[in-house]
């Protein structure tokens, strides 16, 4: 029901601060000046009576500004206080009235700006810089001007004739509004009168002088008055006047004081005075301390959080708030009520929105209802048409773009500003939505009535407008951003560096040891180097978080408390990025550096720092981008210059997603194409377990860059989730994976190594167009990592890179007890380089171990180790596959019981419709060990592996002696091949040779069953051996 107006009986008796209110039950808020009330001072004053229900003090706040012609513009000025004014009401309060439910309120501006009664230092922004308009519309004016003229002032000296002039203005301005002259009214009518225009204070004053000082007076103040009455001027000009002597007088009246207690001392501490001022943020000041000290002003705040204090295990009645700024310094005090705290809060947020962010508020218990709807609706405030057309004039290229805002005239009134594209000037039109007093929405021309602002734009955008004659088609919707301003799109590298003074290598103290991380760039062609800078960083000691997270996810240390406050700490660096206009381009968790890691029984929180993001996403090619998703944003990929503050808060989401599945890494495992269909698809990681969490990071990894949150929300959400206990977070169900998520598990492949995580150890082996090194793959960075043998190229060639991609292909394919197991793969896709990891075995090729071991091998060694190869060969030839370098150099050795098949650099897999392979190129080629029909026809087959095995079992029964080796035995036999050059002609004399009846000679010991001459295939040879 509307509330009911009373403006008959006066609530301020002879202009006093005392006030007088009528003895009604119920809810009263006492107006100090309605529109169109009778034109005096003193009855201009009213009343809103409400019946009985629940009311917000911002429906009662809407209802008393529109019984004094407050504009929505203004409204934000105004606020509800205690009828004692001492406290204020929060938007979000909610007043239940029932029968024995009694209160008075006062309808009062709140926020104050200085010279706010001019574009001087405070006026409201404008399109260009001189495009500036006042605060304070004329209603608002008037309002002020009631709420102020009833204050006591100090009456000094100067003063009282300050309070004099005043009071001329007033009885002129009394005049005026009852349109008389002061010719027409004589001053004995004012002789009352003109005493009510003076404070109380300096009245009982006057009654106290004699006569004659009286009458003095009195002869001034009319002499003064009829000085001023010719002057032709305005009754809202003779209020300014008034307001600007007021200020004056009074000075800055822009701060409001709060008392508080710092947390645990508010028994036997002294009182902390936090004072809040338009002009320079939030003071403190101590009892026992001079002057005040800045804290902070609004954009630097962060976020605001209101905790309950525990005290000796029982919930205490007051409340602990917390004002964080953006450089994580933080202000607790503890306010006696939790009516204080909110009454604080409140101030400070409402000064946030004024000056900062119109959009964003720091806590839900002072949120108002309608902010919480526009952000439901990506509805803007009440802006006028200019700012709505520059909004869209920015998305010209999106379709038939609209801008959904409230009217900045009316309450209940909405406009969808549309931008019509009919010529070069640009056509905007805006339509009528009217909310009406059962909650449903309309506008003309639709005789249906929706129940949402959403379900009416849906209605809108399926089906065409008509304006002018002509079908518009809805486009996409213009949201508010955040801070109502736009953001620097370069990266870190628009950051200045810092100058140097001074001369290098002066001494200006005693030196100080610290531990630093010195990076440099690698160089682009292996493996070239050239001179470069290096970059000195701080060293963070426990190294990246998702190595943290997958080293310690079972040990207990890793909760979801400390989670939360890993994810805040990260939300606070990148706020701070988004409050300098910075980018970072590549949040994740192996970004993010943990320095301290916290103890949960001392109370001691972890510490993050976010590193430097590298190589910027705006200068990567499309396939190093690609191998960053779900880190890098979508429209990143679209194209790198759209790399903005939204496409962080993408990297923010991921990476949360990230922290709270142990330092799983999404879809890191995807080859590029699924990676970059995944996008193509809008596909979304898999909802977390936590619905509070998984609430958060869903509008983070919203597609629409425009629809993400700032940084400063996330903040507000996460300090709504981080409660004092943690089993508030619900779980979702299982079985309950919402539309259009990826399950993640199907592409987790554990063959794809990163090459952060291996560690270098030594050099296993070089050959002739690649090395193999022994390294440990340490993800969790705690040295238990296994150790493997990693196989990488000496030359970077497109021929030896496609060999080497050949070779790996092969070896992942095999899977055998006597060939060595294939691990993995790790890519860099910025250097352009591809590593071969396999396991690794301790005891080195074949050919060393017996030459080591020799004494202790014996003949059923050597025949074991014959018979696996013997296997291993066997299982080769069933793939048809033929290996071509077969030699005890080849041959690894795991235990003195088991060797393995190794090196498939030069193997070969054999045609469906052939049982050979013929080699183009043979290059450089280990000929000592090949056929007779491979040195003169580059012929291969399984029997040309066979012949190789002869060679190996003469190698294994001379025990890999270097005199007793084929190619020393045979360069001795034949002069022709001695040159280490081989020519081609050399090879054919070898080929030439070896189809003479010559082979190796017998090796000593060894058994009439072995011989060199070994002939057929592996599965005739295996039951032999």
């Amino acid at each position: 029901m509307p509330p009911v107006k009373e403006e008959e009986t006066p609530l301020i008796s002879n202009r006093s601060s005392n006030l007088s209110f009528s003895k009604t039950d119920g809810l009263q808020v006492y107006l100090y000046h309605q529109l169109n009330a009778a034109q005096s001072a003193s009855d201009s004053a009213g009343t809103l009576n409400f019946p009985l229900g629940e009311y917000t003090a911002e429906e009662l706040c809407i209802a008393a500004a529109k019984a004094c012609g407050i504009l929505p513009v203004c409204h934000s000025l105004f606020a509800l206080a205690r009828e004692d004014l001492s406290g204020w009401y929060a938007p979000s309060h909610v007043f239940t009235m029932d029968e024995f439910f009694s209160q008075v309120l006062l309808y009062r501006i709140r926020f104050f700006f200085p010279n706010w009664f001019g574009s001087q230092k405070s006026f409201r922004c404008g399109l260009a810089s001189d495009q500036v308009s006042p605060v304070l519309d004329y209603p608002t004016i008037d309002y002020l001007f009631a709420q102020v003229t009833g204050r006591r002032y100090p009456l000094s000296m100067e003063n009282q004739e300050t309070c004099l002039g005043l009071a001329v203005l007033d009885m002129l301005r009394i005049s005026k509004e009852r349109k008389r002259t002061h010719a027409q009214l004589p001053l004995s009518s004012f002789r009352c009168s003109y005493k009510l225009c003076l404070p109380e204070q300096m009245r009982l004053q006057l009654q106290a002088q004699n006569f004659v000082t009286r009458k003095r007076i009195r002869r001034q103040f009319g002499q003064s008055l009829h000085k001023v009455s010719s002057l032709q001027t305005e009754v809202r000009f003779l209020k300014l006047k008034y307001l600007m002597e007021l200020k004056g007088l009074l000075g800055a009246t822009t701060e409001e004081t709060f008392q508080a207690w710092v947390p645990a001392q508010a028994a036997t501490g002294s009182a902390w005075t936090i004072h809040v001022s338009s002009e320079k943020g939030i003071l403190t000041s101590h009892s026992g301390a001079k002057g005040t000290h800045l804290f902070c002003d609004f954009p630097e705040i962060a976020d605001i959080t209101i905790k309950k204090p525990v005290r000796d295990g029982q919930p205490a009645k007051s409340r602990l708030v917390s004002v964080t700024k953006t450089d994580s310094r933080v202000l607790e005090m503890e306010f006696g009520s939790l009516a204080d705290a909110l009454s604080f809060v409140s101030l400070v947020d409402g000064y946030f929105r004024l000056t900062v962010d119109a959009q964003h508020y720091f806590c839900r218990e002072v949120a108002p209802k309608r902010l919480l709807e526009d952000l439901e609706n990506q509805c803007h405030g009440p802006i006028t048409s200019e700012f709505a057309q520059n909004r869209l004039k920015a998305s010209q290229n999106e379709g038939v773009a609209h801008v959904l805002r409230r009217s900045p005239e009316d309450f209940d009134s909405y406009l969808l500003t549309i931008c019509i594209k009919v010529g070069a000037p640009l056509d905007f039109k805006s339509l009528l939505i009217q909310k009406g007093s059962d909650g449903t929405f309309s506008t003309a021309g639709v005789a249906k009535k929706f129940c949402s602002l959403r379900e009416m734009l849906g209605v809108c955008q399926r089906f065409s407008l008509q304006a002018d004659g002509a079908a518009i088609q809805l486009g996409p919707q213009r949201p508010p951003q955040p801070k109502g301003r736009p953001h620097r799109s370069h990266p870190w590298g628009s950051c200045p560096l810092p100058s140097c003074h001074g001369a290098a290598g002066e001494w200006f103290g005693k030196w100080r040891g610290k531990e630093v991380v010195l990076r440099t760039r690698d160089s682009l062609i292996w493996p070239l180097s050239f001179p470069t800078g290096v970059m000195v960083q701080e060293y963070v000691r426990c190294g990246a978080l998702d190595s943290y997270l997958r080293r310690n996810q079972a040990s207990g240390k890793v909760t979801a408390t400390w989670k939360l406050h890993v994810a805040r700490q990260l939300a606070y660096a990148l706020n701070f990025l988004e409050d300098k206009a910075m980018v970072h381009g590549n949040v994740s968790a192996k970004k993010v550096l943990l320095a301290r890691e916290g103890d949960a029984a001392s109370g001691c929180l972890p510490f993050i720092k976010l590193s430097d993001p590298g190589v910027s996403a705006a200068v990567l090619p499309k396939d190093l981008l690609i191998d960053r998703i779900p880190w890098v944003a979508p429209e990143c990929l679209e194209d790198p210059k759209n790399l903005a503050p939204e496409s962080d808060k993408w990297g923010f989401g991921a990476t949360l997603w990230e922290i709270f599945n142990g330092g799983i890494m999404p879809l890191r495992l995807m080859e590029p194409e699924r990676k970059l269909k995944f996008y193509q698809d809008r596909q979304q990681l898999p909802a977390l377990k936590w619905a509070e969490l998984a609430n958060l990071v869903a509008p983070c990894l919203d597609f629409d860059p425009r629809r993400r949150p700032a940084f400063r929300s996330i903040l507000r959400d996460l300090n709504e989730i981080i409660t004092s206990d943690y089993e508030l977070l619900s779980d979702l169900p299982t079985s309950n994976t919402p539309g259009g998520y990826l399950d993640v598990s199907l592409w987790q492949d554990p063959t794809l190594f990163e090459e952060r995580h291996l560690k270098y150890i030594s050099v296993l082996g070089k050959g002739n167009f690649g090395s193999v090194e022994l390294c440990r793959y340490d993800p969790l960075g705690d040295s238990t990592g296994e150790l493997v043998a990693v196989k990488r190229l000496q030359q970077s060639t497109s021929e030896h890179r496609a060999d080497f991609e050949r070779e790996i292909a092969i070896l992942r394919s095999l899977h055998h007890d006597f060939v060595v197991a294939y691990r993995g793969v790790c890519c860099n896709r910025g250097r352009n380089s591809l590593r071969l990891v396999m396991e690794y075995l301790p005891n080195g090729c074949l050919r060393n171990y017996l030459q080591k071991n020799r004494e202790r091998l014996d003949l059923r060694k050597l025949l074991l180790y014959a018979w696996q190869v013997c296997k291993g060969m066997d299982y080769l030839g069933s793939q048809r596959y033929i290996h071509r370098d077969l030699a005890t150099r080849n041959i690894l050795v795991e235990n003195e019981n088991h060797v393995k098949i190794g090196d498939f650099g030069l193997a070969k897999i054999l045609p469906q419709d052939k049982e050979y392979y013929v080699v183009r190129e043979p290059g450089q080629s280990p000929i000592f060990w090949y056929a007779p029909e491979s040195l003169s026809d580059n012929v291969f087959s399984q029997e040309s592996d066979v012949w190789s095995f002869g060679v190996v079992l003469y190698e294994l029964f001379t025990y890999g002696s270097k005199s007793c080796s084929p190619s020393e035995v045979r360069e001795r036999e034949c002069v022709c091949v001695c040159n280490p050059l081989r020519t081609q002609k050399e090879v054919a004399g070898l080929g030439q040779w070896l189809t003479q009846p010559q082979r190796l000679p017998s090796p000593p010991n060894c058994p009439a069953e072995v011989s060199p001459q070994a002939e057929g295939n592996g599965s005739v040879l295996v039951p032999e051996v």
